[in-house]
């Protein structure tokens, strides 16, 4: 089952260290996911194509900064209340979470 609800996870990038969050919703049978650090802000990543199957949620981000670039995202969700997953972005590599904690 997908994890509904606002996720968190510690990331570590170039661009990036720290907490960020993963809010992932459904609305009418299609799930919405976005992104916020813990400044509040979100970074410009826009979530589509997400398609379930088990516990798992796949589909592709896009970033303004990397207009023309799909980014392949997958998270699944963990009967332990738990969940992990990565997003596969051109020039920064592969950034990936584990042991994320539903905080909401």
């Amino acid at each position: 089952m997908i994890g509904l609800g606002k996720w968190k996870f510690t990331v570590s990038t170039r661009f990036y260290s720290g907490i960020a969050y993963l809010i992932v919703s459904e609305k009418d049978g299609e799930y919405d996911i976005h992104a916020e650090l813990a400044s509040g802000k979100r970074p410009d990543f826009r979530f589509s194509k997400l398609q379930a199957q088990g516990n798992t949620l796949t589909g592709v981000a896009q970033h303004s900064m990397l207009q023309g670039n799909t980014i392949p995202f997958s998270a699944t969700f963990d009967e332990d209340g738990t969940a992990s997953g990565s997003l596969d972005v051109p020039f920064v590599g592969m950034i990936r979470f584990t042991n994320a904690e539903k905080v909401g």
